[in-house]
């Protein structure tokens, strides 16, 4: 079982809770990179904010646009893309209420793991979820890859204050470790781990959700962990 914030952490929570703008995501929920024909390939993004763009300006900036408009300029073929996120998903409720409405993908991303850590999500309950999301998903699309998006350092949220940050921090390196864990060994399956530092300017103006060129810079290093011919496969 997680433990409960020291005194200090709760009442700054309380006050980033209060203090945070609240970000809508933009509108929209799907889109088409390339030429019209029946083999383009179709990217799936599924889980929390970061799925439903929160944070960017256009859903065409969001996370799993990104990865498709990259994917696209790498394999020339044209790809699909659908975001099927929620502000506040935890891991939990994305496997009992999203996953069972996604349709069958080439690709699935997947975020989920920030809203588990401000919650206070216990590991071994998040790895489960995570790992039932995975079989469900892999249920739906037998031969699809499947991308874990990572946990991000929330030690390094601007919106986040010491030793609120800390802890939390610490927390979401707790839980990334139970997701590669629960996904480690399946076959077409990614666990994105994120570098140490992530640069200020880099956050929407809540401080707390990536901006755009964040975005894309994830999208990247996701494309360049998922292998060409695996994903480019999947679809034939």
């Amino acid at each position: 079982m997680a433990t409960r914030l020291p005194p200090v952490a709760f009442l700054q929570a309380l006050r980033v809770l209060l203090a945070t703008p609240r970000l809508a995501p933009p509108l929209g929920e799907s889109g088409r990179i390339g030429a019209d024909g029946p083999d383009a390939l179709r990217i799936i993004g599924v889980g929390d904010s970061i799925i439903a763009g929160t944070g960017v300006q256009q859903l065409r900036d969001s996370l799993t646009a990104a990865y498709a408009r990259l994917l696209h300029a790498r394999t020339q073929r044209p790809v699909e893309w659908q975001a099927r996120g929620r502000n506040g998903a935890t891991s939990a409720s994305v496997l009992r209420e999203l996953v069972p409405t996604v349709p069958a993908g080439d690709l699935y991303l997947l975020s989920v793991g920030v809203n588990d850590v401000t919650r206070r999500v216990a590991a071994d309950a998040y790895g489960r979820n995570v790992a039932g999301i995975h079989e469900r998903l892999r249920e739906r699309a037998p031969a699809s890859a499947i991308l874990f998006a990572g946990v991000p350092p929330l030690e390094r949220f601007p919106a986040l204050p010491a030793p609120l940050n800390s802890l939390l921090g610490a927390q979401a390196r707790g839980l990334q470790q139970a997701a590669a864990e629960a996904l480690a060994g399946r076959p077409r399956t990614y666990c994105y781990s994120f570098p140490e530092t992530v640069p200020p300017g880099d956050f929407a103006r809540d401080g707390f959700h990536p901006a755009e060129s964040a975005v894309l810079a994830w999208a990247g290093e996701l494309l360049a962990l998922t292998g060409q011919d695996d994903v480019a496969s999947c679809s034939r």
